[in-house]
């Protein structure tokens, strides 16, 4: 047996957690895999997958840019695609797609480990750590979905790599380790935007926690993997922005007709309803804006601001309503009984776990704040716009975590009282 320092848990790049966490994370690997060949199957992965993704990486795989058969675009963020078009120049490619987003599944299991070692520091570290690595690779959700075709494994695996690079940012307080922060937060805002505001409060958070030099630097880096996005957006597109899905996604949720039919159904069907209900005159100027992408998007974003100052009331109580959805014990949309069932009975109890865990930690609460900060932007974002199931559930892991800290120091702690080991350190697996 060898002794685990929390503080060695931190090194990113040199691990040092119970070994019982790596065959974990292999577990989680070959779960993936097995999930998609014998569950969903290899047709269901394009058929079903978010096919615009392939698109846009057969696009860039063949020297034509970031479009779907036209234009340049901007209606997505870039690196997701980018990835695809990597691992399949732009053939349909089923396998380095899968195998590639069950690596993320195993990773992100080493992470949730890595990141439970950090908050439940103490002769509970390891016990914690084990159970976060095999809650998170034997959890429902991401057993099916980490290899959809859809960027939800990437940018989770993105996020939990952003969190313990912003924890490594305060204990160590080097500028190296800010600017590797930033870089990340940079490509976990170009896999999907709606971390924006967190990538932004986290430099808040570093300067906070007195680490001002390094936040300078993480700053810095953000915007310097960013940016470049931004500048080809207003050039080729005519606005600088992040995605031109912005506009319509906020008018679909501050439309007055989000709720029509979603969460029972998918948003796209009220969204639809929502088009319906436009005027002769809406539908004529939308024609004639139909070939700039930039001018479209602010139509919308326009229409959703016009609804909310027209309706603030119902505009508050709507966006309680999409949190309450967001963080919804069944999946928004609907995917029938058994699926409801299972979202029920694994997210329902890690959700209750991770809120338990929460309350006993809070006492590191300056610690936590910025997961916390996590959770709040993800809930300022929703209010404002929505959210299903996909987009919450890379959050889905914290609770994991807090959950399985929890357990570790009450349910699995060893009878004879606390272990002898010094605050910092537990017994790693033999």
């Amino acid at each position: 047996m060898h002794v685990y320092d929390a503080r060695m848990s931190l090194r990113i790049l040199r691990l040092n957690l119970p070994r019982a966490v790596y065959w974990l994370a292999a577990l989680a690997f070959v779960l993936r895999l097995v999930a998609r060949l014998f569950y969903t199957g290899i047709a269901d992965f394009w058929l079903y997958g978010y096919g615009f993704f392939f698109e846009l990486a057969q696009s860039i795989a063949q020297g034509q840019g970031f479009s779907v058969g036209g234009p340049p675009t901007a209606f997505r963020v870039p690196l997701y695609p980018i990835l695809l078009a990597g691992l399949t120049l732009g053939h349909q490619a089923f396998w380095p797609i899968v195998i590639a987003q069950s690596a993320m599944g195993a990773g992100i299991t080493i992470c949730a480990a890595q990141l439970a070692c950090r908050l439940f520091q103490g002769p509970a570290a390891g016990r914690a750590a084990i159970l976060a690595a095999a809650i998170t690779a034997i959890y429902p959700y991401y057993v099916i979905h980490d290899t959809a075709l859809q960027e939800t494994s990437f940018f989770t695996l993105l996020t939990i790599v952003a969190v313990l690079l912003l924890v490594q940012t305060v204990w160590d307080g080097k500028v190296s380790t800010g600017v590797l922060t930033g870089l990340v937060l940079g490509l976990d805002v170009l896999t999907r935007p709606t971390i924006a505001p967190f990538a932004a409060m986290a430099i808040v958070w570093l300067v906070w926690r007195r680490r001002i030099r390094a936040g300078v630097a993480c700053a810095l880096l953000l915007a310097a993997t960013v940016l470049p996005w931004i500048w080809r957006n207003a050039v080729e597109i005519g606005d600088p922005t992040l995605s031109t899905e912005t506009g319509i996604e906020f008018w679909a949720g501050n439309s007055g007709y989000l709720f029509s039919h979603f969460p029972e159904e998918s948003s796209d069907v009220s969204k639809t309803e929502a088009t319906n209900s436009l005027t002769a005159e809406d539908h004529a100027e939308l024609d004639r804006i139909a070939d700039s992408e930039a001018a479209t998007d602010h139509w919308y974003l326009h229409k959703g601001f016009a609804y909310i100052r027209s309706h603030p009331r119902q505009t508050i109580v709507d966006g309680f309503h999409k949190i309450a959805v967001g963080f919804g014990w069944l999946p928004a949309p609907r995917r029938g009984l058994a699926m409801n069932l299972v979202e029920l009975f694994s997210y329902g109890p890690v959700m209750l776990l991770g809120l338990w865990g929460m309350v006993r930690h809070r006492a590191h609460w300056r610690e936590d704040s910025m997961i916390y900060l996590l959770f709040a932007t993800f809930m300022l974002v929703t209010a404002f716009f929505w959210a299903q199931t996909s987009h919450r559930a890379y959050l889905d892991v914290y609770w994991i975590v807090f959950g399985a800290g929890a357990l570790a120091e009450t349910v699995l702690a060893p009878r004879n009282g606390p272990s002898s080991a010094s605050p910092n350190q537990s017994i790693a697996g033999a």
